[in-house]
């Protein structure tokens, strides 16, 4: 039996990203059509006595979800423990689910590393109570998400080109919930857009640069990000492509089909005090 694990912890994007409403518990009800990326953390998990994070970021050890993740997983099979270090090649808070998918890769990782048969049942519950956006890690690819998030159904096609990132490096505490407390009820849609998309990627290939993105938050990006437009609207007119916002952002994309246009692009772009990253769809290397 292994010793240790390693795995990489791919981020997403939303192609699509949709409030419906708001459902029993006042929490907002949402569709959207996410995308894995190759941009990935990297976990290694190795057996232990007890459980501790290494990690190149100054998170609280309390505050990591990989910790939260642990602390559920301990209360279902016990006290089998783990030595993790953590690297975050992922922006964090920036829209492109890094912890959650820190979360997901970790249950799967330690479960592996232990030789405990996966509960599928209990793994999508456990992704629920850590966040809207985990269970989605555990099918990477293209997920359709409905409900509160939670709710991920896989859809089994391949789309190939590039996807550049600008991410903003500062961090915004509780973005999330900020975000989601400017949403008043004249932004809510039906899910038509997201159907839309998942009719066109149903009905054949889909190039990268044929997608419509839709995000609510765009409707309050600079309520939420004061000055980011002009930043926005600078990026766009260098690189000639359309930017979208990931999640609540701050993080803004473009889907570029050309590969050697996207490095070239990459490589000149002046993207201010904003990062940048280049990648592509998961396994698209």
């Amino acid at each position: 039996m292994k010793d240790k694990i390693k795995i990489k912890s791919p981020s997403k994007i939303n192609l699509c990203l949709e409030v419906l409403g708001k459902g029993n518990k006042e929490l907002h009800e949402v569709k959207s059509v996410t995308l894995n990326l190759n941009l990935s953390d990297e976990l290694l998990i190795e057996k232990s006595d007890t459980f501790e994070i290494d990690s190149n970021t100054d998170l609280p050890f309390e505050e990591n979800i990989v910790y939260q993740a642990y602390e559920l997983f301990q209360k279902k099979y016990g006290n089998f423990g783990a030595r993790v270090n953590l690297v975050k090649n992922i922006p964090i808070d920036s829209g492109l689910g890094g912890g959650s998918s820190n979360a997901a890769n970790f249950l799967k990782g330690i479960c592996d590393l232990w030789g405990i048969e996966l509960d599928g049942k209990w793994l999508y519950e456990t992704g629920e109570k850590l966040g809207s956006d985990v269970n989605l890690f555990f099918t990477p690819g293209i997920n359709l998400l409905t409900g509160t998030g939670s709710k991920s159904e896989k859809i089994d096609v391949s789309i190939h080109g590039s996807v550049l990132i600008f991410h903003n490096k500062n961090k915004i505490k509780n973005k999330t919930k900020l975000a989601y407390d400017l949403l008043t009820s004249d932004v809510y849609t039906d899910g038509k857009y997201s159907d839309q998309l998942i009719q066109q990627i149903m009905n054949g290939s889909l190039l990268l640069e044929s997608i419509e993105c839709y995000n609510v938050f765009e409707n309050y990006i600079n309520k939420l990000y004061p000055g980011i437009l002009e930043i926005k609207e600078n990026l766009e007119q260098q690189i000639g492509y359309d930017l979208h916002l990931s999640g609540s952002g701050p993080s803004l994309f473009c889907l570029i089909n050309d590969k050697e246009e996207a490095k070239k692009i990459y490589n000149t772009v002046d993207s201010r005090m904003f990062g940048k990253l280049l990648t592509s769809p998961l396994e698209d290397e």
